[in-house]
């Protein structure tokens, strides 16, 4: 592929392509960084398989700390099969397992041969650690590296990546780094005692860099998460795929969801979505897809919309998802009287904002005639944020636990929504059956269980003929 006036090679990825500027320019030297386990070669493998497969390069593995069989064996579960590359002539793998300095000249050579004969355009040697370390004098590696810099990148023209072995940035920078043209680092982290994968750019020549910090998962290999401050999460005016509910649940609407949690709306529930404070996407967002499977299969919905949403807004936010007479005949939204506007009126229920207990018989008496008139649970929302704002923490707590009774009592659905800055958050957390937190990291959107555990869930949106919510684990 290209970019302006210089030819790239994807970096096996779509969304690092996109933040480099459609990946790494043909014929350059690109240095990945990191501690053991943090998925260096399958980074290294997920490049040179997907361009031979995708664009037709050549491209040969020199392995120095893994056997062939090993290397074919581990790439085929997670997908990738060079084997069939093997076959058709397109890859070729050189093992040195037992590396000895003495072997050092006669290795560097066959490289060079073998990617004369293969014509490759696309080289691995895993690991350059591997090479360094039984070389007895400091100058030696850099003699080495200099050779590989000027012979096969330079002269040759083919684009190099050197996997070094290193637990941190910190550490000393190896002579490869500095002649590098890029550098990528990866690195892994526990996010309240789940597995964050991440990538840091920490030199890239000739290319500006808007997201130096990428997440990641190794699941079916090497999979970067698409960072949002480039491109936003999709926006689509195509109908969510529906979700059939079971006999005693509503499904949250998001298949995966559903798999990974397990059994999330059961009637008489009581759930907590929590928002951390720097998370960008707006909350309507994320609860609009359970809204709208509710409500496309026949169910009742009432929303108290978290703070900073008014009924206008919550209603625009599911319009164009839901079948009008569902949206007509099963919705109602709390808004205070101040605001309430035309459009939303017939649909609304009023707060006056003065006292909280008044207010919220309004908001169980609409839930009770929906049940009535319907008899059917009724799926409820609560932006608990929104009560402290208005009446303090102190009004909410002393309503808590009739709300809760209210809710098992009747076998009702409920979704609470709250900002983790509230003080009233850890009362929620204590009284929540299922409790998700949502989280912005590394430039992207996930969903985390934290009762029951999960592992980081990347949030993407997929469009074709529906709208559907995907969620991928890091792992």
């Amino acid at each position: 592929m290209s970019v302006g006036d210089v030819n790239r090679i994807s970096t096996g990825s779509v969304e690092l392509d996109s933040v480099l500027g459609g990946g790494f320019p043909a014929g350059s030297l690109i240095v990945v960084t990191g501690p053991p386990g943090t998925g260096k070669t399958i980074f290294a493998a997920n490049w040179i398989y997907n361009n031979i497969k995708k664009f037709g390069e050549k491209g040969l593995y020199v392995n120095f700390v893994e056997g062939h069989k090993s290397f074919i064996e581990n790439m085929r579960s997670l997908g990738l099969d060079f084997e069939e590359l093997e076959r058709t002539g397109k890859f070729r793998f050189l093992e040195s397992v037992t590396l000895k300095e003495s072997g050092i000249p006669a290795i560097f050579e066959q490289i060079l041969s073998e990617i004369v004969n293969t014509k490759a355009s696309m080289l691995v040697i895993d690991s350059f650690s591997a090479i360094s370390q039984v070389m007895e004098k400091p100058y030696e590696a850099r003699i080495f590296a200099h050779t590989i810099l000027s012979k096969i990148v330079r002269d040759m023209g083919c684009t190099t990546m050197l996997i070094i072995e290193k637990a941190g940035v910190e550490e000393n920078y190896e002579v490869t780094e500095f002649l590098s043209d890029f550098i990528i680092n990866l690195s892994k982290t526990e996010v309240s005692g789940a597995l964050l994968r991440y990538l840091r750019i920490l030199k890239a020549r000739g290319t500006e860099i808007r997201q130096q910090r990428l997440a990641f998962t190794l699941k079916d290999g090497f999979n970067v998460f698409k960072p949002v401050s480039i491109s936003g999460l999709p926006e689509s005016t195509k109908k969510f795929k529906i979700v059939p509910h079971g006999n005693y649940y509503y499904s949250s609407g998001i298949q995966d969801l559903d798999r990974i949690v397990g059994i999330m709306f059961s009637k008489g529930c009581y759930n907590l979505l929590e928002i951390e404070r720097d998370v960008t996407l707006p909350p309507e967002r994320l609860f609009r897809v359970t809204v709208s499977n509710v409500l496309n299969q026949g169910g009742c919905v009432v929303i108290l919309p978290p703070q900073g949403l008014s009924a206008l807004t919550v209603w625009n936010s599911l319009e164009p998802f839901v079948y009008k007479d569902a949206l007509n005949r099963n919705l109602k939204i709390v808004d205070f009287k101040a605001t309430v506007v035309e459009k939303v009126e017939p649909h609304a229920i009023l707060f006056e904002g003065k006292s909280l207990r008044e207010d919220m018989l309004c908001f169980w008496n609409a839930i009770t005639d929906f049940r009535i008139k319907h008899n059917r649970p009724v799926f409820t929302i609560v932006g608990f944020d929104t009560l402290e704002y208005v009446y303090g923490k102190e009004e909410v707590l002393k309503i808590l636990g009739a709300d809760l009774s209210r809710v098992r009592n009747f076998g009702d659905i409920r979704l609470n929504i709250i900002r983790s800055e509230c003080n009233i958050v850890e009362s929620l957390r204590s009284l929540a059956s299922v409790h998700l937190i949502v989280r912005e990291l590394c430039g992207a959107f996930f969903l985390q269980g934290i009762k029951p555990k999960t592992p980081l869930l990347n949030i993407d949106v997929h469009i074709d003929e529906e709208t559907e919510i995907r969620l991928t684990p890091v792992l």
